[in-house]
């Protein structure tokens, strides 16, 4: 079992890997960019291809999906290394030994953080979200229709006289991403969720921050190591964000951010190299084009990191743009007028109905203004807003403060320090503000929800940390220079390991304050995180392990016959996690105009189909011929205690043995399977 999970993270890797970098080589991409370039355009060779096979009505095979483009991308590669004469790469080059160095961090945090913790390769997070990624991901499987642009838990032919009407555009990039895996590899749509997502945290995001530090800090070889420990060390993200929501799709998209800011950065520093400039170009349009199918917040967290830097750009140019014969406006004016454009932008976009839901929804506040701001300063961003616990991390705010002084003493890296502090702001908007139309306007575009904005955060600190790191390190250089060893050749390296070998547990085990329950106590990063996590994949409710053996032998019983359920009992996750066609896939809807006609009468009389005319019509259109009724005892222990109203489902709950139109085929623990005789 272990095996094949591992198996499949590597097949994640080679499944965004491979179409990714022949794709960066066919545009002219240098080797090294390609390579860490990979998986954002490997996504967006994916996604294209989803999109272009269902519009095609082909299946959409593990072959079409991946196998054709790489093949098509390879021949287009070598026909470009043979006739078209490779650009130099005007960038700095990343060394190889700093991709190993990176590659083994993430791969041991990885284990750490999340395989270690995973009680099986089939253990998920069953929270509210999972509900949609799931059946999402098993629909796609199923129809072999991978839209990136359709995020449907109902898409085969024989569903389509849904229980909840689809609402529409939901990006799902991730998902496609995810089926793909899922049917190359033969496991469980389970486990293949969380390979992908170990895959994307443990090597695609070390490799993304890798290739964005080493844009940043050209030629600084200690800084970009030293951001392995940086980037892999602070619990909110990659790794604690993964126990909220869950947020999947915006965990991707996240991992992919530092390498797309990077190939935009890059395609500006290709000396005078035109054709360069407009390969890193087209690579940073394909690659935000993918990205944005995973999550369209990732063009604005982008705009929060590049406009300091074009803004720094700018003003630091020689450019001058000439209005008539006697005025011009000069590098500064252009600099301001830049950043007064993006301000505008931002605002305006909020305007947009595409928009609308986004921006509006609402999350309370969590902390008082004192409370908020000890939780930026202290990287605790998320403490106080239960369930979701984070103890500060003591050690990495005082490093991101030393390196946030030094980078801004400095005229050519100040601006660095600019996005994390927009982003640090936000944080503190999320935790204390109350003026949603505030909120809505600075954070909406993340849902103003504060894990997504304190990952944001995260990412931008991992360069301010670096640097803070690499300081320290060369303070000990110059305290070992003072003795005898102060010709020894090794030492930046070996500072270098002794102060990354110093940070790790200082990072994760020096104890903070962490909010526990009602109250506050002393805990390590480290601890919280851990408690946090275990809790999230140790969850059988409200889908216990003995209804999803129940439901797999019903599957092997009733094959592709629809089966109908009450959802609120774990069966809502019975379609995604077994494969067996539950009629009711979603929590929310019922009773909206969404709702098909069919869905409100079988939930509300189902039970009186013996008698009920308009029952028996309901049922036939949908294609039912079996009943699904699962104990709910450990329903009000679970998420979704809010949501559920036993009187919206009484065609249902009311079933039993004697009820006329049924007939009980199979009954384990309580659970129950009746076939239904009435419309035979």
């Amino acid at each position: 079992m272990w095996l094949s999970f591992y198996a499949t993270v590597f097949v994640t890797l080679l499944f965004l890997g491979v179409p990714g970098y022949l794709l960066g080589r066919t545009l002219g991409l240098p080797r090294m960019t390609a390579l860490l370039a990979a998986a954002p355009l490997g996504m967006a060779v994916i996604c294209l291809m989803g999109q272009v096979l269902c519009l095609a009505k082909v299946p959409a095979t593990p072959a079409m999906m991946v196998g054709l483009p790489s093949a098509l991308l390879l021949v287009a590669a070598l026909l470009r290394n043979r006739f078209v004469h490779a650009s130099p790469d005007g960038a700095p080059a990343v060394h190889p030994a700093l991709v190993a160095l990176f590659l083994v961090a993430g791969v041991v945090a990885g284990y750490v953080f999340l395989a270690g913790i995973l009680p099986s390769p089939n253990a998920f997070h069953q929270d509210y979200d999972s509900v949609h990624h799931i059946n999402s991901i098993r629909a796609m499987m199923d129809s072999l229709s991978m839209s990136p642009l359709d995020g449907s838990s109902y898409s085969t032919e024989s569903d389509a006289l849904v229980a909840v009407q689809p609402t529409g555009y939901y990006p799902s990039g991730w998902h496609v991403l995810c089926a793909t895996v899922a049917l190359a590899t033969n496991v469980s749509v389970t486990s293949t969720i969380n390979a992908v997502n170990l895959a994307l945290m443990a090597v695609v995001y070390p490799l993304s921050m890798l290739f964005l530090l080493s844009t940043v800090f050209p030629g600084r070889t200690r800084v970009v190591a030293l951001g392995a420990v940086a980037a892999l060390t602070l619990t909110i993200f990659p790794w604690g964000i993964c126990n909220w929501g869950p947020v999947y799709p915006n965990i991707a998209a996240f991992a992919m951010l530092p390498a797309i800011c990077a190939l935009f950065m890059r395609a500006f520093d290709q000396d005078e190299s035109r054709r360069a400039t407009v390969d890193h170009l087209v690579a940073w349009f394909l690659s935000t084009c993918g990205a944005v199918l995973l999550h369209p917040n990732v063009v604005f967290s982008m705009a929060v990191f590049l406009a300091p830097w074009i803004v720094a750009r700018l003003g630091s140019s020689s450019l001058r743009v000439r209005i008539g014969s006697r005025v011009s406006i000069g590098p500064r004016v252009l600099a301001v007028a830049f950043a007064v454009f993006c301000v505008v932008a931002w605002i305006g976009a909020t305007k947009i109905p595409a928009f609308a839901e986004l921006v509006s929804y609402h999350w309370d506040s969590f902390a008082e203004g004192d409370g908020a701001l000890t939780n930026v300063l202290h990287l605790s961003y998320m403490r106080g807003m239960w369930p979701a616990p984070d103890a500060e991390q003591l050690f990495p705010a005082a490093l991101l403060l030393v390196g946030g002084v030094l980078l801004v003493s400095r005229r050519d890296t100040r601006w660095v320090v600019v996005p994390y502090a927009i982003t640090a702001y936000m944080m503190y908007v999320a935790c204390c503000s109350t003026d949603d139309a505030f909120r809505s306007v600075l954070i909406g575009y993340w849902y103003s929800d504060p894990y997504r904005i304190g990952s944001l955060a995260t990412i931008f600190s991992v360069p301010l940390i670096s640097y803070g790191l690499d300081a320290v390190a060369e303070g000990a250089c110059r305290l070992v220079r003072l003795t005898p060893a102060r010709n020894w050749h090794a030492l930046p390296v070996i500072a270098a390991l002794v102060v990354a070998a110093a940070y790790v547990p200082l990072a994760l085990f020096y104890p903070g304050q962490a909010r526990n329950g009602f109250s506050y106590e002393k805990s390590s990063p480290w601890d919280t995180y851990i408690s946090y996590a275990c809790r999230a994949y140790s969850h059988d409710a409200p889908l216990t392990y003995q209804e999803t053996d129940f439901m797999e032998s019903v599957h092997r019983l009733v094959g592709d016959e629809l089966v109908i359920n009450q959802p609120y009992d774990g069966s809502v996750l019975g379609y995604g996690v077994t494969g067996l066609r539950c009629y009711y896939r979603y929590y929310s809807g019922y009773g909206s105009s969404s709702e098909t006609w069919q869905s409100r009468v079988i939930r509300q009389r189902l039970y009186n189909i013996a008698n009920d005319p308009q029952v028996q019509e309901a049922v036939e259109s949908v294609g039912a011929h079996y009943v699904l009724v699962m104990s709910t005892d450990e329903r009000n222990n679970t998420f979704v205690k809010n949501t559920y109203d036993a009187t919206k489902w009484n065609g249902i709950n009311y079933i039993t043995d004697d009820t006329p139109g049924f007939e009980l085929v199979l009954e384990e623990n309580g659970y129950k399977l009746y076939r239904i005789t009435a419309t035979e």
